[in-house]
């Protein structure tokens, strides 16, 4: 056995090819169960009742946040948005599309693991690391629903990048590295389409070419002179993306929030939170039983004060830096492993950029690949220093085990995500004490029309994490949606409060405030949010909606009309508008809107705009 081992795994291209299909193939096996899954949690909002994914706007597209308005309005991920759109007009709505590219995207990046990882050391690593990765429960959340396509579009991106720079150190014909230079470009602007991890891509570069200069025997320095082509132009490519994503997503380290725990203008105080969240990475790496699909409080308490875990932790990382510097020569994949565990984790650990969550299962797909390739660099090496046949097959027995085990818990997660009533039970049963779990239970009890389950699991949210400001948004909306404006105005006073910006919860209290007579609340709300964000179109509509309340129609009259200019072909502006002049008794006015308004509404509108229009035509005692 351990003879075949050896010899079908040579390091040659047939030991590449095979690596990549057993990768591929495990991949396949593990994914293949989320085929019947529909759009559940995320999916709901950022694909199925997205309008933005609904149509093939390609500018509109291009320029979106990936979270849609009234959800945060948070990220540019123009890849993702446009991979939803393409997929939403094909399957006509339908989830299936977009599980099955899922799947083949999965099965893809597995296949692409097994050949870097074979490229990089050998065929045999390859075939360890690339089996381990494929099968690990981890990735679960990342192909069982539909949003994880932004995960594996950064994924692809990332390691289609790193293996054409690793290809390009190698070759000194000018036509192919001029050609892997392009490739490598490609593959991080559709890594950076759907995901901010490849903004990492230049320190994983200078982990293989550390890697490089090791193998060729030549100095780190010569290594960097000869491809400093790839590293500028990572550069700036990476650079471009920020200032885009500044422009069309809300800030270069816009993520949505803070979590809770997290010092917002400290990174010395999040990284002594994150130390003890570290221990949670590793769990579950290394045994993925207990998994959720939310790690958020109380189900992840953030440690403020040093502890126990803490000691733990700064133990766990010390032995990891000192493996790394002492084998760094005996056991290269191991220190490689390492290194590229923590250039990719740096990103979502929260010390750099403080993000929405202390930790998600996908966050971890591309760290991931350092844990395999660390762990099979460790298998192969033992497996070489085996002198007695029984131990090498012990080894490789023990291996074929743990990936089995592996891809049966990875199977057993897949089906989780086919419905939101068994995603969230299954939630529940995970992390009972995470708030997410309230929320989104909550929420969707809710739209079911079960308010009364719905207000108990969302009070129980607040309750968990009471600073949170798209929750307290989201409960303020829903009661809104209901007609019960009192109990909203709290909830959307206090989300703007946490967040002075949040124009998406400051519209809705605004009119919360205007259902509820209190007029002039409600035009200071949005004087304050023009003063931040100007004069949008949100803000002009809800303004009118509100002096038309307060019966300052006048003004409102004004607030439209500067609405109009903007978009002049949306009939039900037209016909507020419309409203607005003939309460104001510009009746005129009012005509030549309703006319508007009748020729741009659709059919099913028609009659209620020729209805108004008659009202205004018949005279009244309003008009001048």
């Amino acid at each position: 056995m351990s003879s075949n081992f050896e010899e079908t795994f040579a390091p040659n291209n047939r030991g590449v090819l095979l690596a990549m299909l057993c990768a591929a193939a495990v991949g396949a096996v593990v994914a293949l169960p989320s085929i019947m899954n529909g759009f559940v949690y995320d999916d709901v909002w950022i694909v199925e009742r997205n309008a933005v994914v609904h149509t093939l706007n390609w500018s509109e597209l291009l320029t979106s946040t990936y979270w849609p308005e009234g959800r945060g309005a948070i990220f540019w991920r123009p890849a993702a948005l446009v991979g939803f759109a393409v997929q939403w007009a094909v399957g006509k709505g339908g989830p299936g599309i977009f599980h099955a590219l899922n799947i083949c995207m999965y099965v893809v990046l597995c296949g692409l693991v097994g050949i870097l990882c074979a490229r990089l050391f050998d065929a045999r690593l390859g075939l360890v690391a690339g089996v381990l990765f494929a099968a690990h429960p981890v990735h679960v959340e990342v192909f069982a629903n539909v949003v994880g396509q932004a995960e594996l579009w950064g994924a692809l991106g990332y390691v289609g990048a790193m293996l054409a720079a690793w290809e390009r150190s190698g070759t000194a014909k000018r036509k192919l590295r001029i050609g892997l230079l392009a490739v490598g470009v490609l593959c991080l602007l559709v890594g950076l389409g759907g995901k901010e991890q490849p903004v990492t891509i230049p320190g994983a570069v200078l982990v293989l070419w550390w890697l490089r200069a090791h193998n060729d025997g030549v100095p780190l320095s010569r290594l960097i002179k000869q491809e400093w082509p790839v590293m500028v132009t990572s550069c700036l490519v990476i650079a471009a993306y920020l200032w885009l994503r500044a422009s069309f997503g809300g800030g270069v380290t816009t993520a949505g929030g803070i979590a809770t725990g997290l010092d917002p203008d400290s990174a010395l105080q999040r990284a002594l939170v994150m130390l003890p969240v570290t221990l949670t990475w590793f769990r579950v790496l290394f045994v993925p039983i207990a998994l959720s699909a939310d790690y958020s409080p109380m189900h992840l308490i953030p440690e403020v004060s040093l502890g126990l875990n803490h000691a733990i932790a700064i133990l766990l990382w010390t032995c990891l830096l000192a493996l790394t510097f002492l084998l760094k020569d005996r056991i290269r994949a191991l220190a490689v492993g390492i290194a590229l565990f923590a250039v990719t984790v740096s990103v979502v650990s929260n010390v750099v950029i403080p993000l929405e969550v202390l930790m998600a299962e996908r966050l971890l797909l591309m760290p991931s690949l350092g844990w395999a390739i660390a762990l099979a660099g460790a298998v192969v090496y033992a497996y070489d220093r085996f002198s007695s046949s029984d131990r090498r097959r012990t080894l490789l027995v023990a291996v074929t085990v743990v990936a089995v085990l592996f891809a049966a818990r990875s199977i057993q997660r897949a089906t989780i995500w086919q419905t939101n009533d068994g995603f969230f039970a299954q939630l529940m049963a995970d992390a009972p004490n995470s708030f997410r779990s309230h929320w989104a239970s909550g929420h969707f009890a809710f739209e079911q029309g079960d308010s009364a389950l719905g207000e108990r699991e969302l009070l129980t949210a607040v309750r968990l994490n009471p600073a949170h400001p798209q929750l307290l948004e989201d409960f303020g909306r829903l009661y809104s949606s209901t007609g019960r404006y009192e109990p909203a105005i709290p909830l959307l006073s206090q989300a703007v409060a946490i967040d002075s910006t949040r124009l998406s919860a400051a519209l809705p209290l605004a009119l919360a405030l205007a259902r509820t007579g209190r007029t002039q609340e409600s035009l200071e709300v949005l004087d304050t949010m023009t003063m931040i964000h100007g004069k949008t179109r949100g803000i002009l509509l809800v303004r009118g909606e509100v002096l038309m309340r307060g019966r300052y129609f006048a003004q409102a009259v004004d607030a439209l009309m500067e609405l109009v200019g903007w978009e002049p072909n949306v009939w039900s502006v037209r016909l507020l508008a419309a409203e607005a002049a003939f309460e104001a008794g510009e009746c005129g006015l009012a005509l030549a809107q309703a006319d508007t308004a009748l020729n741009l509404a659709p059919e099913s509108e028609k009659a209620s705009v020729r209805t108004f229009r008659a009202k205004v035509a018949n005279g009244n005692a309003n008009c001048k």
